[in-house]
């Protein structure tokens, strides 16, 4: 029976080929960690998860809407309804890829603990973005319902809206791994919320169309991902699907296996090398 030093068991769990592997049944035991530890305080994580959108829906949608009027021949409810959904998922799949990963990744050690095992690092990443995502998919079909008891929603395509979710949760949890590969503290990742998620919330098109900004800043809007998942959800919910839909989507694809890429490049460049 072959045995090794603790020299070269070492070696072996530090070569960053090992961590480079990819199983996605392992990727699946990650994404079940996080949902049974989840499940001890779903509840809380309801309240901030539904609170801000319903609070901004009915606040603003109802209440400002008396006094707007339609925007392209739109109630400004339904209008403002269609990128809540968006901005919501966004919001869901940020936040457990940054305060939740980070945790996991320095206060917890969690990620130490299973890459003590063989499952690799781009495994436990891969793992959390899934997770991520699910979570998308039950938050957007929690909120469509109450937009659907609300009288919000005027398509059938609005069924779809948590696949939506599923698609929108990719791209931005990605970006929160790469934001959590590089914050040095909790503090590091104001920058991103202020500079990154408060500007896309505002100038994405979730209360005004994009085609009434000047021409440089509609141009900078539409390079922020949430944009496209504004323009996806909203066609989905007012029922005006068609060829420009699935360009969002290929945006949204492709922003996703960018910032993915980067993610776990940096957080290789942390934990491993």
């Amino acid at each position: 029976m072959a045995t090794f030093s603790a020299v070269e068991v070492q070696s072996a769990w530090r070569d960053p080929r090992r961590h480079r592997t990819f199983d996605p049944m392992s990727m699946v035991r990650v994404m079940r960690r996080n949902y049974l530890s989840w499940r001890r305080f779903y509840r809380a994580s309801l309240v901030s998860a539904l609170g801000d959108p319903m609070l901004f829906l009915f606040g603003l949608g109802y209440g400002l809407g008396r006094f707007v009027g339609d925007i392209e021949g739109v109630p400004f409810a339904q209008f403002v309804a269609s990128g809540i959904v968006a901005s919501s998922v966004m919001n869901v799949a940020t936040f457990e890829t940054t305060f939740s990963t980070f945790a996991r990744m320095r206060e917890q050690r969690t990620y130490d603990a299973i890459r003590a095992t063989p499952v690799s690092l781009t495994e436990i990443m891969a793992g959390d973005l899934l997770w991520a995502s699910l979570k998308c998919v039950f938050f957007a079909a929690i909120i469509a319902l109450i937009l659907l008891a609300a009288g919000l929603l005027r398509s059938g395509w609005a069924v779809l809206l948590p696949a939506a979710g599923f698609l929108i949760g990719f791209p931005f949890g990605a970006i929160g791994l790469c934001v959590s590969a590089r914050a040095n503290s909790w503090d590091s990742f104001t920058y991103y919320f202020t500079l990154g998620i408060s500007v896309m919330f505002y100038f994405s098109g979730i209360f005004f169309p994009l085609s009434a900004m000047p021409l440089p800043i509609r141009v900078l809007a539409w390079i922020l991902p949430l944009s496209h998942a504004v323009a996806v959800t909203r066609a989905l919910a007012l029922g005006t699907v068609g060829p420009a839909t699935l360009l969002h989507v290929g945006v949204l694809l492709a922003t996703f296996a960018v910032a993915f890429f980067f993610a776990v490049r940096w957080m290789h460049r942390r934990l491993v090398v």
